[in-house]
């Protein structure tokens, strides 16, 4: 686990993971336009909020459950770009039967990610549902007197179901060792997401959880929330509730045709303004405290879109090609 006081070169570190979760995500999104992939829930502008979280949690000891935007989540522990691509091009070959989130065509729509090397739960279709199913986790974790943190993800609309308040309740009743991740979507209602109110500002919730509300633009402010977060769950302090605010905006692809809509209807929205941009947010930072170097980012990017373009062909090969027994 990481100190709360974060060095320059770690948070070099950690934008390199928010820079290859953006490319990453252009990528799928370049995907479905050259027509692999049906749909892509964009991750563009969350990254901060995703990737700034997810290197808290202790990879093999945590659980973490993710929902189907959170790429960043998913690549900061431990996913690889080539196994993603992979999730990606297999969830939308293969036919889903009876399932509600299923196309026409029997086709998955959205993303359930699932990394079991990781101890990462696969995601259910039904929106918030992996709240309960983190806090029974959290629950077994006190009952064995594991050391382990649950970290569950969701997005705003989850707040209006009833699975979201009884998740936080029993939690709090029970003192889980449990956190929830919660990313508002800010835009286009606000530019700025401090200035937002709270997507829980209706619900009673219970006095005994710790609830925050986080500009997720912000890596460090993320990063330090979350860090916090562990250390008072993994105590036995008892849950949290982070409500990370991002403003999400469309993928900045030449690809993308202005008359597509499946890609969630983001064709329509313009670009987020650039300093509500996470990259641009910590490019920044590093540039006031004198550790920005253009050569090295430079480097940097060049490498891992040769990286990610690699994966990509190979994703493409090996999961399109007919295997040869």
């Amino acid at each position: 686990m990481m100190s709360t006081a974060l060095s320059l070169t770690t948070i070099r570190d950690i934008y390199a993971k928010m820079l290859l979760t953006r490319i990453v995500g252009d990528y799928a999104c370049n995907l479905y336009e050259w027509g692999y992939i049906q749909s892509v829930a964009t991750c563009h502008g969350h990254e901060a909020a995703q990737v700034g979280s997810a290197v808290c949690i202790e990879v093999g000891k945590d659980f973490t459950l993710p929902y189907y935007r959170d790429l960043g989540v998913v690549l900061t522990i431990g996913m690889t770009p080539y196994e993603v691509f992979r999730t990606y091009l297999q969830t939308h070959q293969q036919p889903a039967e009876g399932n509600e989130d299923a196309g026409k065509d029997g086709i998955l729509n959205t993303q359930h990610w699932g990394y079991h090397k990781h101890n990462t739960i696969t995601g259910p279709t039904p929106v918030a549902t992996q709240l309960l199913h983190a806090a029974g986790i959290a629950f077994a974790s006190k009952l064995r007197k594991a050391l382990a943190v649950t970290v569950a993800y969701c997005g705003d609309e989850a707040a209006t179901e009833p699975d979201f308040l009884e998740s936080l309740r029993f939690s709090a009743q029970h003192k889980l060792p449990a956190i929830f991740v919660c990313e508002r979507n800010c835009y286009p209602h606000s530019s700025n997401p401090s200035s937002v109110p709270s997507c829980t500002q209706s619900l009673s919730l219970p006095a005994d959880i710790i609830h925050q509300h986080i500009d997720g633009t912000d890596v460090i402010a993320v990063y330090t929330a979350m860090y916090t977060a562990m250390q008072h769950a993994r105590a036995g302090h008892g849950p949290t509730l982070l409500e990370v605010s991002v403003i999400r905006s469309l993928p900045d692809l030449q690809t993308i045709r202005a008359e597509d809509s499946i890609i969630e209807n983001i064709s329509s929205q313009p670009a987020a303004p650039q300093r509500a941009d996470p990259l641009v947010q910590c490019q920044r930072y590093l540039k006031e405290q004198g550790a920005w170097d253009d050569a090295w980012a430079i480097q940097l990017s060049i490498r891992i879109k040769a990286e990610v373009e690699q994966a990509l062909q190979d994703a493409l090969r090996d999961t399109l090609q007919p295997v040869h027994k």
